[in-house]
């Protein structure tokens, strides 16, 4: 338990440092904070996921000066996971306290996983800070910024594959 509360502080620390530099990317937002949340592990109480969400994105709010959206954004994608969570169950389960992982559940389901996450949250961002979704424009930078931050988190899976 204890290498289970380690691993999930460093990446606490390391998606934060990971997202601050992408903020220096002036032309598109990409998210790759939301991966602390869909990698927490299976089993987890509910409400610990929320609390842990919520702090998490109060930590984002302040590195771009936007007090409440992407700690709601993050509590949005934790209030989902248990529902992703369900719809994708392998037919054996999954094993508790295991994180979802690529290595864990493989490359597709993870994939299918962040992917449906990935767009609740970019869906919920855009909307609340635009306050629209019906301009061409909007939508092409909404979807660039889903695609940029699935080929970050697809790398991020990759680079640091991590096992708990």
């Amino acid at each position: 338990m204890t290498s289970l509360i380690r691993a999930n502080f460093i990446r606490f620390v390391l998606l934060i440092i990971i997202q601050f530099i992408l903020k220096g990317v002036d032309s598109i937002d990409i998210y790759i904070y939301p991966v602390f949340i869909l990698l927490l592990p299976v089993g987890m109480i509910e409400g610990g996921v929320l609390f842990l969400a919520f702090i998490y994105g109060l930590s984002i709010d302040m590195f771009y000066n936007t007090p409440g959206l992407f700690a709601s954004a993050a509590v949005a994608v934790a209030a989902a996971r248990p529902l992703v969570l369900a719809i994708l169950e392998p037919r054996g389960g999954y094993e508790q306290g295991k994180a979802p992982t690529k290595y864990n559940l493989g490359t597709r389901w993870f994939v299918q996983y962040s992917s449906i996450l990935m767009l609740w949250h970019t869906i919920w961002v855009v909307v609340l800070e635009q306050a629209s979704l019906f301009s061409v424009f909007k939508v092409l930078i909404w979807l660039m910024t889903f695609a940029l931050s699935m080929l970050i988190i697809i790398l991020y899976q990759f680079l640091f594959n991590p096992k708990e």
